[in-house]
C-alpha cells in the first residue's frame, strides 16, 4: 500500500513489513471476554482473574496504572498459566496523567501551557485525567515504542517484557477527533496516520522485538478501514491484515439504552470487514455496559443481558456484559438460571464456539463458580 510520510524514521522503519494474519491458534478456543482496567482493586486482581473461567482477558499493565505498581513478568506468566490469553490495555490516542511518562509541568498553567509538548492536546471532559494527543508526532510515538531499557523505557517495550500475549489499543477513534471535532487534519490524513501507527506497533513487537505471535486488537474506531467514499480500500485491507481482532464498545446498548437500529446496522456492517475481509479471520469482542447493579434480578436487567448476549451470538462476537458505571473495576460472572439464558463466562470448550455458542445451544453454559473477593460479583438469581 502507498503511505504518506507519517512521523519520522522510527515509525517508517517499523512499517517496512506488514504481514497478514489468520486467527491465531490461541484465539480459537475463546468463547468469552473479561475486561478489567483497575486490576489493583480487591476482587479483580490477577490472582482472582486467574481463578475465573474467562478465556480472553483485557487488563491494565499495572495494578494502579502507575510505574510503581507495574505487574511483574511472573505475575503475567501465572495468569497466562491459568489458560487465559492476556492483552494489555494500551491507550495510543490519549495521554494519561497518572502514567510513568507524565510531567506535571505540562498542565500546571492554563492552556496552552508553555511547558506542554506539541503533541499534547485538550483534556477529555469525560475523563479529565486523559488528554488527546497528536499521535502522528514522532515525540509521542517515542514514548509508545522503541526504547528497550532505562528510565524512559517505552510503553510497548514494558508490556512486551512483562510477557503479555498482546495489546488492546484504545482511542483509535482519535482519528475522528482530529479530523472532525478539532480539525487539524483531513479525515484521510488522520485515518492513515492512525492505521500506520497501529501497524507499526504490531510490526515492532513481532519483528523488531522478535515476538512473532504478538496479538494486536484495536478498540473502537472500526470505520477507520473505510475511506471517504465508505469503501474498504487497500489501506483498510492492509490495516486488517496487521491485526488479530477488534474490541468494540456500546455496539447494541449505550449503557441501559438500546442503540438505534440505524446505528446498529451501520456498525455491524463495518464490523463484517473485521470478521473475514481479505480472506483472514479475526475475532470481534464486544463490551456493552448493560448491567444495572441496583436491580440485578429485575426483568429489565435480565432482558437486557440476554438480548446483548443473544445479539452477539447471532453476529459472531464474543461478549462481555459490564457494569453500567464503566469503571471496569469488578468481575461480573452470571449463571444461566432464573431467567438468564447465558452464563458469563461460558463453559470451557475445546474450540471456538464449540460449546454451542455458534449454534445457539446454551445447554452447557450454566455452571456455579466460587466467590473469591469482596467486589467480584457472581450473580445467580436462584442462590
Amino acid at each position: 500500500m502507498a503511505l504518506r510520510p507519517l512521523a519520522g524514521s522510527l515509525l517508517l522503519s517499523a512499517l517496512l513489513a506488514l504481514p497478514g494474519y489468520c486467527l491465531d491458534p490461541r484465539l480459537e478456543g475463546v468463547n468469552d471476554l473479561l475486561y478489567v482496567l483497575q486490576p489493583g482493586t480487591a476482587g479483580a486482581t490477577p490472582v482472582e482473574i486467574a481463578a475465573t473461567d474467562f478465556d480472553l482477558v483485557v487488563m491494565d499493565y499495572s495494578a494502579d496504572g502507575d510505574e510503581i505498581s507495574e505487574f511483574s513478568a511472573q505475575q503475567i506468566s501465572d495468569l497466562k498459566a491459568s489458560g487465559k490469553v492476556v492483552l494489555a490495555y494500551f491507550s495510543i490516542g490519549e495521554a494519561e496523567d497518572y502514567r510513568w511518562y507524565w510531567d506535571p509541568t505540562w498542565n500546571d498553567d492554563p492552556p496552552p501551557d508553555p511547558d506542554a509538548p506539541t503533541w499534547l492536546g485538550p483534556f477529555n471532559p469525560d475523563f479529565p485525567t486523559n488528554y488527546k494527543v497528536r499521535y502522528w508526532q514522532a515525540s509521542w510515538q517515542a514514548i509508545l515504542f522503541g526504547t528497550t531499557s532505562g528510565p524512559n523505557k517505552a510503553y510497548l517495550d514494558r508490556i512486551i517484557d512483562q510477557g503479555f500475549d498482546g495489546i488492546y489499543l484504545d482511542i483509535i477513534d482519535g482519528f475522528d477527533f482530529w479530523s472532525n471535532q478539532m480539525p487539524e487534519r483531513t479525515r484521510e490524513q488522520a485515518r492513515q496516520d492512525m492505521m500506520g501507527l497501529v501497524q507499526a506497533l504490531g510490526n515492532y513487537a513481532r519483528t523488531t522485538r522478535g515476538v512473532s505471535g504478538f496479538l494486536v486488537f484495536p478498540q473502537n474506531g472500526s470505520d477507520i478501514v473505510r475511506d471517504d467514499n465508505f469503501d474498504l480500500d487497500a489501506s483498510g485491507l492492509a490495516y486488517l491484515g496487521a491485526i488479530d481482532g477488534i474490541g468494540i464498545e456500546d455496539i447494541f446498548y449505550d449503557e441501559l439504552t438500546p442503540q438505534t437500529p440505524a446505528e446498529i446496522q451501520f456498525r455491524t456492517q463495518v464490523l463484517a470487514d473485521y470478521l473475514s475481509a481479505g480472506g483472514n479471520t479475526r475475532l470481534v469482542v464486544a463490551t456493552d455496559y448493560v448491567w444495572d447493579p441496583t436491580a440485578p434480578g429485575s426483568s429489565a436487567n435480565i432482558n437486557r443481558f440476554n438480548d446483548f448476549h443473544d445479539r452477539c451470538l447471532s453476529a459472531g462476537y464474543v461478549a462481555y456484559a459490564a457494569f453500567r458505571d464503566r469503571n471496569l473495576d469488578e468481575i461480573l460472572e452470571v449463571t444461566a438460571t432464573g431467567g438468564f439464558h447465558f452464563s458469563q463466562p461460558k463453559a470451557a470448550s475445546g474450540g471456538l464456539f464449540s460449546d454451542g455458542f455458534e449454534s445457539g445451544d446454551t445447554s452447557a453454559w450454566s455452571s456455579a463458580v466460587p466467590l473469591l473477593g469482596p467486589i467480584r460479583l457472581i450473580f445467580s438469581p436462584d442462590s
